[in-house]
Order: C-alpha cells, then structure tokens, then sequence
C-alpha cells in the first residue's frame, strides 16, 4: 500500500477531512477489491475448466453443468463485454439466484456427508466382529499415548481440537441421562450470550446428527439418499460377512462421489463469489492498472475454450506470467482497507449519506463478505441489537434438543445411537476442567469397553489420528 494510501486510513480514523478522504478511500478499495476479484475468478474458472476437461462430472452433472452455462452466458453479457452498469440490477439478481441455489445444494450435501459420517463410525465399530480379524488392545498403554498424544503441544486451541476428535472417536460408555447432563453443562456455557449464538449452536448440532433434515434430502441426489437408507435400516448386528462386504463398498463408492461433489460445489462456489464481487465492483472503479487486461484476456480466452470445447489457449498460461505477485500484494491492500470499513460505516453514515456514496460503501460492505472466504456467508443478514438469553431461554433450547435426541434413541439401535452421541461430543467444546479428568475419561472409556470389534477399531483409528502428528 501505497504512502498516501495509508495516511488517508488514518486520517479517516482521526475524523480529519472526510469529504476528501472517504470517497478516495472508497475508489481505492473498489479499484483493488476489482483486481484481486478478477484474478481470482480467473484462476478458479481456469481450474473448473481443467476439472471439466480431467473428469467431466460438469456435464453429467444437470445442476453443474447448467449453473456453468449460466456463468457462461453472464460473463459474456458483462465483463467481457464491459456492458455492467451500476443501476443494473437483473444480473445482481442473477447470480444472487444462482449462489442461493448452490448454497441450498449444498446443504444438501452437507447432511449427507454427516450421515455418511455417523454410519462410517458403525461400520468401523462392527467389522473386526464380522472379519473376524483379532488383535491385543492393551488398554492402559493406549490411554496412556492417547494422553500424550493430546498435551503435546503447548497450544490450548490445537489441544481442546485434539480433545473434541479423541472424544468422538473414543467408545462411549455412558448413559443417556449422563449425557444429556454433559449437553446440558455445554449450553449453560451460553449463558448470558448472544440468542443468536445458542440458536447457531443448537442448528449445528441438529444438522450434525440430522434430527432436521434439509429440504431435497431425499430427491437431490438419490444414488446417495438411497445407500443412507438402506443403512439406515440395516441390521448391523446381524449383518454377515458377504453382506458387510457389499455395504463397505457401495459405501466407498458413494462416499467417493459424495467428495468430488462437495469439491465441485465449493469451486463453483468460489467463482460465484468472485464473479458476483466484480460486478459489484465494475460500476465503481477506475483501475488503469495492466492486471485488469491481463486477466479480461484471459476469462475471453477461457470462455471461448468453454464454448469450442477446446483446450485452454497458450496466451491464458501465459498471462499468469504477467500478474504473478498481484494477488498477494492486492490482498494485504484490501485487509488494511477492511480493517476499517465497519468504523467508517458506523461512525460516518450521515457524511456517506450526504455525499451521497451510500451505494459504493453498500457494495464494499457485500464485497468484504464475498471475499472473507466463508463461502456460503448470508449477504442479507444485518447486524441488529441482539437479546441476551437468559437461563430459561438456555433451558426451552437443551429441552427442545434432548426431545428430539430421546426421541431418534428410541428409534434406533444402539450402535448408531452411539455414533450420534460421539458425533455431537466431536462439535461440542471441551468441558473438562481439569487434565486429570480428561485422563480419567480416556481411562474409564477404553478399560469399560467390552465390545471388542470396537475396542479394536477405536485403537486402529486412534493409532492413525497420533501417527498423522
């Protein structure tokens, strides 16, 4: 960033010359936000290109491959032609439609992938019982490394990580009250916080163990809605050697697809946001600097490649050559310019308002979440006032779950109750005050294990998760 770049900021921050300073802040982080946009979608619609031309699951996929078409066909009627226009709001519209319709996709795809997640845990647990594989688990000396393993490093962040995925992968040996004690003492944690947050909170662990299913879980994609149901009613403990065999395939196989999917949508993901941030910005700015052209060049060469299910042209290639280094030096410009954007709004509105550049201060604050890399980020979502909530509000949320919770138990086995239990204990944080009681935990869970197979399975998983160190 430039000298007189950086004085501005802080002059803006010292309430000193506004009328000059803000609009030339807002044209500067619209000139660079712009740049670091197009370089971006240049590079992830470069990769989808090659992801198209390596696998072709863009084509076999309707959803892909006509969200693709689309991007096709807005690029040319924008950027490449240069016709955007800053009261033009079909093509906002558009790829807001577009993004919404990834997201609900993807959703979508996150519930599978948990599903697959909780009966990928039954299976480990029930396999070495059918193989009829055995191996010496000696308890102590496991819980002992597992201990190790967890206050090896001297980061708390990086040891109550650890703690949450040994916790769910450790046998759980408890009782339903005694865990809904353990649910319990983790919301009073957000006691006196944020509504909103219990709310989040409480949504993730729904989503986590699907007790709420998302809309299109069953008609999505039915390939892999099909092989949740049928282990859904599988009979695990009576499941024979032939018949797990196959269930361990179709599953490898679905959750295989399941991966390349997820990939897919996130890349697609990406170049929506990047796409949508340079429209936002493309009425805005005035950038004269080489990178742009470079990179107009090279989505005109890439979309052409597109449309003539061609290879990628040589001179795409080679204008990586010619903006190697901007990205980076762009994206610490654009944190400092971030740095201050929510200040600026809060303390400046009626100067926004009276110079009347609400709309490009509007659209930087829509760029700043397009670009914040929290891909499925909610752009209509406006920070109000938020409730505090109180014990009882803690109390109605912990009754509400553990009904939905006593109500899946009776309805399933055992053996998947316990995969739920160990999926929410993985995404709840670490309430053990002390390290002995945690020791005392890792003790009492592998020493009370009486299955076998999934005394075996635990230690295999466990002996991988240290090795990965």
């Amino acid at each position: 960033m430039k000298k007189e770049e950086r004085k501005r900021l802080k002059e803006i921050m010292q309430h000193t010359d506004l009328e000059r300073n803000l609009p030339a802040y807002a044209n500067a982080y619209m000139n660079a936000v712009y740049e670091y946009s197009l370089i971006h979608l240049v590079l992830n619609y470069y990769t989808i290109k090659e992801v198209q031309d390596e696998s072709g699951i863009m084509i076999h996929d309707t959803f892909l491959s006509e969200t693709l078409d689309q991007i096709h066909t807005l690029l040319f009627k924008t950027l490449l032609t240069d016709e955007i226009k800053e009261n033009d709001t079909s093509v906002m519209e558009e790829i807001d439609a577009i993004r919404g319709k990834i997201t609900d996709k993807m959703t979508v795809l996150t519930a599978y992938t948990d599903a697959l997640q909780i009966y990928e845990y039954v299976l480990n647990r029930v396999e070495y019982g059918i193989t009829g594989e055995v191996f010496e688990v000696e308890e102590s000396e496991l819980a002992a490394k597992v201990f190790q393993y967890l206050f090896h490093d001297n980061d708390t962040m990086v040891i109550n990580s650890k703690i949450q995925m040994v916790t769910g992968q450790l046998p759980i040996r408890m009782t339903k009250s005694r865990f809904f004690d353990y649910l319990t003492n983790t919301l009073n944690i957000y006691n006196g916080s944020e509504k909103s947050s219990v709310d989040d909170f409480t949504q993730m662990l729904k989503s986590t163990v699907l007790l709420e299913l998302p809309q299109g879980f069953e008609e999505a994609y039915p390939e892999i809605w099909k092989v949740i149901n049928v282990l859904e009613h599988t009979e695990f403990k009576t499941l024979s050697l032939e018949s797990y065999q196959g269930l361990s395939e179709q599953f490898s196989v679905t959750t295989a697809h399941l991966t390349e999917l997820v990939s897919d949508y996130l890349l697609m993901m990406e170049i929506v946001n990047d796409f949508y941030a340079a429209l936002l910005a493309k009425p805005f700015e005035k950038n004269e600097e080489a990178g742009v052209t470079v990179c107009i060049s090279m989505l005109r060469g890439l979309h052409e490649a597109f449309l003539a299910d061609s290879d990628i042209p040589e001179n795409v290639d080679e204008g990586f050559i010619k903006i190697e280094g901007l990205q980076e030096t762009l994206g610490e410009d654009i944190l400092q310019y971030e740095s201050i954007l929510n200040d600026v709004m809060m303390d400046h509105s009626d100067t926004i308002s009276w110079m009347m550049t609400d709309k490009i201060f509007a659209n930087l604050l829509l760029i700043s979440k397009l670009l914040s890399g929290s891909l499925f980020i909610d752009l209509t979502e406006e920070k109000a006032e938020e409730e505090i909530a109180d014990s009882s509000y803690i109390t109605a949320k912990r009754d509400e779950l553990v009904g939905m919770l006593a109500d899946f138990f009776d309805k399933h086995a055992k053996e998947v109750n316990r995969a739920v239990m160990a999926a929410l204990f993985s995404n709840m944080p670490v309430l053990f005050n002390s390290q002995q009681e945690i020791k005392d935990y890792i003790e009492y869970s592998l020493n009370h294990c009486g299955n076998s197979s999934e005394l075996m399975a635990c230690a295999k998983i466990l002996e991988e998760m240290m090795e990965e160190e």
